[in-house]
């Protein structure tokens, strides 16, 4: 039976009217050309080739690493970045040493009063880093607390301590750690904590030769059973790499607490010394007058390799913003190979160049430059106590108080399955952990806001505890210790982490898509913002749960 004319008039209206009323929630995400232009297929095509077995684990200094860093800068010349590197080219170029240490000359003496003491390499010390010269020192000894100036929690343990031409003895991490109203972050260890940029400040201070004493209980975090055998267990024979910058040309040993009394005066204790500044908060830095350490640190096969970061820049539109930027960041380094074992690195890090790639991309495709100028950055040596970026901050392409914001990405590609947090991988199909939001609570609100049109679930939990030490063990921590706005995208540690099964079929693709897109929001919305976002330095008590997700 045919439909009147009147039938046929309301139902076109009621289209019309149905259209207009899809229209009205489609948001400006929908029709944004770039969001579209991520796909999880483009994401795959990368993480196949960056993870695959020809790649070789992408070692740091490496032939492969060398194609890797090749291979981003293409991509960033096809989406016609501009490059910012050296000599006009995608690359920020710089040296780094190969070495492996040399056991036989390196030691630990120490005449305490009138006894002489030889300590041994393995169970009394052993090298916290390598370093990047050999290097001697005989000098009296001070104690120098947790080593940490922090104005900004009116905390100095070099305050009234003249550590100048000494070896320094100081505690790892900072005071009060486990007090949830420490004046520090509470239980989140700040920039002061970590042995990345510790023995930095005590050079800076004038410092001869450092030692640091072992945790209390050195492994905070229950143990995580691996797939398969790990790069530690494997590739024992990999020889370090560092700068080659002063940044470690002090002699920098980790040192038993067994070491640490010894070498105090008569009727102090390590475990006394420390307790005393935790209970109070204050500083308790002393010189030990009858203790003189002699140390030196040795390397041999010592070799100079340059090798580079990669970046490149979309111009900002804004002429009064436009020497802003945003840094969208990951590495591009993994742990290498040996024999038949390649620690392929599909998650860690291939995820996050296929991200930041695609991040560039699709800031292209969306056809108008935001306010702010865009960088992207893929650093090198991240897994060697991130080299690349530690190089960055140092020799900085724009200036640190031009970057407004550092949005990275390490590990973007799994399930957490992680027995510290008692999170299985089934869980996790559509969540993803935010990092040092802490410090930046208005990148944490853009981050919430922008995730309203891409629907995972974040997870904010390393601000409040972080037994694992997330908040330092990627490239947005140097930018920290500068007071850079920053944070970091992380799907969190599985069995596969740093083994021979971290391969490209193990991505969740649809997952590492909408972290992808979310990358991109958030930058958009960073770059384009009236407002800089706050780097927020000191402690506010925090109200949020250990789980605080969405």
């Amino acid at each position: 039976m045919p439909r009147s004319r009147r039938s046929t008039s309301a139902l076109a209206a009621s289209i019309i009217a149905a259209g207009l009323a899809v229209a009205a929630v489609l948001t400006a995400a929908d029709l944004d050309a770039g969001l579209a232009s991520i796909t999880a297929d483009a994401l795959k095509g990368h993480i196949y080739f960056l993870a695959s077995d020809e790649m070789g684990g992408r070692d740091s200094l490496s032939h492969e690493g060398r194609i890797a860093a090749e291979y981003i800068a293409g991509f960033y010349h096809r989406a016609r970045l501009k490059p910012v590197g050296d000599g006009n080219t995608y690359f920020q170029n710089f040296p780094m040493v190969e070495a492996a240490p040399d056991r036989e000359r390196t030691y630990l003496r120490a005449k305490i009063g009138a006894t002489a003491r030889d300590f041994a390499m393995g169970p009394d010390f052993s090298l916290s880093r390598q370093g990047n010269v050999d290097v001697e020192v005989s000098a009296p000894l001070v104690f120098a607390g947790y080593g940490i100036t922090a104005p900004e929690y009116n905390y100095d343990d070099f305050k009234g301590i003249d550590v100048r031409g000494k070896v320094v003895m100081v505690l790892t991490h900072e005071p009060q750690e486990h007090d949830a109203s420490s004046r520090f972050k509470g239980k989140f260890n700040t920039v002061h904590a970590f042995n990345w940029w510790k023995p930095e400040v005590i050079r800076q201070h004038g410092a001869a030769g450092i030692l640091i004493v072992q945790e209390k209980t050195p492994d905070r975090t229950r143990p995580r059973t691996p797939s398969g055998p790990t790069n530690g267990q494997i590739r024992t024979d990999r020889p370090a790499h560092t700068l080659t910058s002063p940044y470690l040309d002090l002699p920098f040993f980790t040192i038993s607490r067994q070491t640490a009394d010894a070498l105090l005066a008569p009727g102090n204790t390590i475990d006394a010394l420390q307790d005393q500044i935790d209970r109070t908060g204050q500083p308790r830095s002393i010189a030990i007058p009858e203790a003189t350490v002699s140390m030196r640190r040795a390397l041999k096969d010592r070799t100079v390799i340059q090798t580079r970061n990669v970046v490149g820049v979309i111009e900002g539109s804004d002429p009064a913003l436009k020497n802003e930027y945003v840094l969208v960041t990951g590495h591009y380094d993994h742990v290498g190979q040996k024999g038949p074992f390649i620690y392929h690195g599909a998650d860690d890090n291939a995820s996050a160049c296929a991200a930041v790639i695609a991040v560039a991309e699709a800031f292209r495709a969306a056809g108008t430059a935001p306010k702010r100028s865009l960088m992207f950055l893929i650093f090198e040596a991240e897994e060697d106590g991130l080299l690349g970026a530690f190089h960055y901050i140092t020799h900085p392409i724009v200036p640190l108080a031009s970057t407004v914001a550092v949005i990275n990405s390490d590990m973007i590609g799994r399930d957490e399955d992680d027995p510290q947090w008692n999170t299985r991988a089934e869980e996790n199909r559509n969540q993803v952990n935010v990092v040092g939001t802490l410090y930046n609570p208005d990148i944490r609100r853009v981050i919430d806001a922008e995730n309203q049109a891409i629907g995972l679930k974040l997870d904010y939990k390393t601000d409040l505890d972080d037994p694992e030490g997330w908040f330092s063990r990627s490239d947005h921590y140097p930018f920290a210790v500068k007071g850079v706005p920053m944070m970091m995208f992380n799907t969190g540690e599985h069995p596969d982490y740093h083994t021979t099964n971290d391969t490209w079929d193990r991505i969740n693709y649809p997952k590492i898509e909408k972290i992808t897109k979310l990358i991109y929001l958030s930058a958009k919305d960073i770059a384009n913002s009236a407002a800089r976002p706050r780097f927020v330095r000191e402690h506010a008590p925090q109200t949020t749960s250990s789980a605080s997700r969405r």
